[in-house]
């Protein structure tokens, strides 16, 4: 995995040259990660994590074995610690220390507020990750979000490109067989921007379409072609076997890398929903302007979380005591249509049944405080969530059953224009839009308090050097 990226490898981070992660935090327990370069068939691999950075007082520790079959990855699921508290942690091999990560549990009990840095998109080909690096630097968030396609696909020279051999994707090929998969993930993790992002900040991720392919869902992808790149379910079972190698991510049941939806309470305050609008029960995508009346569109058994995920959201969405409840969802589900015409296919406009029996469930049970996080568009949007069978009021958002902030891109591509449509068009026709911005990149910067959750997009200057300036958009 260090055959190429050189210009990346940092020596002194040997053999943990990945360096560190931390993710899912619960209450009392967190994923550690690492990863150990070694030309061995077996490493051992200590671990510790402790409540000051000289290990003075461990809280727990450990010994793991990795080998091939994991790709010398290291996952543990540290125990036995106490609610909303920092906590550092180290691995050590053959005498040698990894980089110091820090993290934080999730709070428990009465909270007055939180504050997290939502993300997605990061294509490694489209320039570098300051947003990764600005959210480290910050020292004010508790976690960060990520929201799908941590990593891309495509091959060497292709998508989202921008001239800059430094960052070329490795292996040179787009990526389809295991030892692809790992290869890509290794890559993404030897940035060092996104490395210090993990090594400061539990993250939360969900996967999205590039995960695997682009446009992806159940029984195929429009970026994967079965007569020339294999059987699509292999493909995808590789892919998902190495984000759960490579990614701070706990495994739900053992040895079932097919489920992500999950749920982590953030004390009485809130819960985070998490939704795998992907892989488990998606039936196909469409394309792009597509008629609203479309039968394909319109059919009542069209699914996008399938039947058993659609279920226990609604339960999720019942029985939460939080006061907000946070869902995090890789595709818009803002209604998204002009002239007629469902504008992008892949998002909940195409599947619009099923949005109707979310927003009807919400409607019929008196639910409030609900906000869904929403990546993969590349773009900025603060939405209100209208009932299709409500009359919408723009000035006291009336009708509306949440409301939805769609985070921009670490870096992929923004639209230039919505399939020619520019944003205040798409402000007039969509009432409920209230905030729309196509061409800048960074984050999300999302405030929750008891009174109300704000968003505030944080925008990158630049993605062509790491000399850059942060500016919010104050939303």
């Amino acid at each position: 995995h260090l055959s190429s990226s050189r210009s990346l490898i940092d020596p002194s981070l040997a053999p943990f040259y990945h360096g560190v992660a931390s993710g899912d935090p619960l209450s009392d327990r967190v994923i550690l990660w690492t990863r150990v370069t070694t030309q061995n068939a077996t490493e051992n691999v200590d671990w510790q994590i402790a409540t000051d950075t000289t290990f003075s007082t461990v809280i727990n520790s450990g010994t793991v074995a990795t080998d091939a079959t994991v790709d010398y990855t290291v996952k543990v699921d540290a125990t036995g610690l106490q609610p909303g508290t920092w906590y550092y942690y180290r691995f050590k091999n053959n005498g040698n220390y990894s980089l110091t990560g820090r993290t934080k549990t999730a709070p428990v009990g009465d909270m007055d507020s939180l504050r997290f840095a939502i993300v997605a998109c990061s294509n490694y080909q489209a320039g570098y990750f300051n947003a990764y690096k600005d959210i480290a630097v910050r020292n004010d968030v508790d976690a960060v979000v990520h929201l799908g396609d941590y990593y891309y696909e495509y091959e060497a020279g292709g998508y989202g490109y921008i001239n800059d051999t430094s960052r070329l994707h490795e292996p040179a090929n787009e990526i389809l067989s295991l030892a692809d998969y790992r290869k890509r993930n290794s890559q993404y993790k030897l940035d060092p921007d996104l490395r210090y992002c993990h090594q400061m900040f539990p993250f939360i991720t969900i996967w999205d379409d590039h995960e695997t392919a682009n446009n992806s869902w159940y029984g195929g992808a429009e970026n994967h072609q079965p007569a020339t790149e294999g059987d699509w379910f292999v493909r995808k079972a590789v892919a998902k076997q190495a984000y759960f190698e490579w990614i701070p991510i706990r495994e739900l049941s053992p040895g079932n890398d097919t489920i992500i939806h999950r749920t982590l309470p953030w004390s009485n305050l809130m819960d985070f929903i998490m939704l795998d609008t992907r892989y488990e029960g998606r039936d196909s995508s469409l394309g792009t302007a597509i008629s609203t009346s479309n039968s394909t569109v319109t059919n009542p058994t069209r699914s996008m979380l399938g039947a058993f995920q659609l279920q226990w959201f609604k339960d999720q969405l019942s029985n939460s005591t939080a006061k907000w409840k946070i869902i995090d969802n890789q595709v818009m589900i803002a209604p998204l249509t002009a002239f007629g015409l469902v504008l992008n296919g892949d998002q909940w406009d195409g599947y619009p049944v099923e949005r109707k029996k979310i927003f009807d469930h919400i409607m019929q049970n008196n639910l409030h405080d609900i906000v869904f996080l929403t990546g993969d568009i590349h773009s900025s949007w603060g939405n209100d969530l209208p009932h299709p069978d409500s009359t919408y009021s723009s000035s006291t958002g009336h009708g509306s059953v949440a409301t939805e902030f769609v985070c921009t891109s670490i870096t992929s591509p923004a639209l230039d224009a919505l399939n020619g449509v520019p944003s205040t068009v798409v402000t007039t026709i969509n009432p409920y839009m209230k905030y729309v911005e196509y061409t800048k990149h960074g984050y999300l910067l999302l405030d929750v308090n008891k009174q109300r959750v704000q968003g505030d997009w944080i925008y990158m200057s630049t993605l062509l050097s790491r000399n850059y300036t942060a500016s919010d958009a104050a939303h």
